[in-house]
């Protein structure tokens, strides 16, 4: 039977202790979610923000595109009635 070396017994250490933390913070924004809404507001933006990195500055180009169509169909209309 082979033994394994202290480099395998601190990885294995290492990879134990990060998926004991990991799986405890899930559990406590878990349970926080109903009286504290901070940690999983901050996931939900960072998600958010990760399927659509230029949502900020997109949202202004897109209001300002529409008011220029909006500009842009009033004033053709304006433009058939004079002779």
């Amino acid at each position: 039977m082979n033994e394994i070396s202290l480099t395998g017994w601190i990885a294995i250490g290492i990879i134990t202790f990060l998926l004991l933390v990991t799986n405890l913070s899930l559990i406590s924004l878990l349970r926080k979610k109903d009286t504290d809404q901070n940690g999983a507001s901050i996931l939900t933006e960072t998600m958010k923000a990760l399927k659509n990195p230029w949502e900020k500055e997109d949202r202004p180009l897109r209001e300002l595109s529409e008011q220029v169509a909006r500009l842009k169909d009033s004033n053709s209309g304006k433009d058939d009635t004079v002779p």
